[in-house]
């Protein structure tokens, strides 16, 4: 009867790790890791609800999703923390990396949103061959200390920490841009953030 009982014990644990294992690679269940440069976080840490974006600059879907992230936002003030990391999809996206590598830069200025918003807003203009003459066009715009971010755009430390997005990204099986986790749960595209996401948002909020 003992026997029985561990044997019956042990599948019930192999049952419930195979599971887990199942809903963690859906990234349903498992928690999205928050840890980001600083300067890619909005929101108080003291936030109920987390959202981690995985995003590409030169992604149209990227962009068509920010209005409804921004109203996210907005609409739920200090419950919401934002957490940004870089998945830019180089072999359909050529120009992506080096958009994530200047917003890294820029941010070690303290510029890394109003890089981040006009990367998005003129995505027409710099997804070309002139990518990165358009690039130090925004950072002079913005008034950035020119030599300290060219020098920035070579430091490896910044692939680094966009390497270890991709790889972050892949881990949780993000198969395209924009993917978002809010407190762990997956939703992709815009349509999902905005219909769906807000409402898990608020269920969220009511606990």
């Amino acid at each position: 009867m003992n026997t029985l009982v561990r044997r019956a014990g042990a599948g019930a644990l192999v049952l419930a790790a195979a599971l887990g294992t199942g809903w963690a690679a859906r990234g349903i269940v498992k928690e999205s890791p928050e840890r980001a440069e600083p300067f890619r976080v909005k929101g108080p840490a003291s936030a109920k609800v987390t959202i981690v974006e995985f995003s590409d600059f030169q992604c149209p879907a990227c962009r068509v999703a920010e209005p409804p992230l921004s109203q996210i936002m907005a609409l739920f003030g200090p419950d919401v923390r934002l957490v940004f990391k870089h998945f830019p999809l180089e072999r359909i996206h050529p120009w992506a990396r080096q958009a994530a590598v200047a917003t890294d830069c820029a941010g070690r200025q303290g510029a890394f949103w109003p890089f981040h918003d006009l990367l998005y807003e003129r995505q027409a203009d710099w997804t070309n061959e002139k990518a990165s003459e358009k690039i130090d066009g925004y950072a002079r715009g913005l008034n950035l200390d020119m030599p300290a971010f060219t020098a920035c755009r070579g430091d490896a430390s910044v692939q680094k920490a966009i390497d270890t997005d991709i790889q972050e990204a892949r881990n949780r099986w993000v198969g395209g841009t924009p993917t978002f986790f809010i407190n762990g749960k997956r939703f992709v595209n815009a349509r999902q953030l905005q219909e769906r996401g807000t409402r898990w948002i608020s269920q969220v909020l009511k606990k």
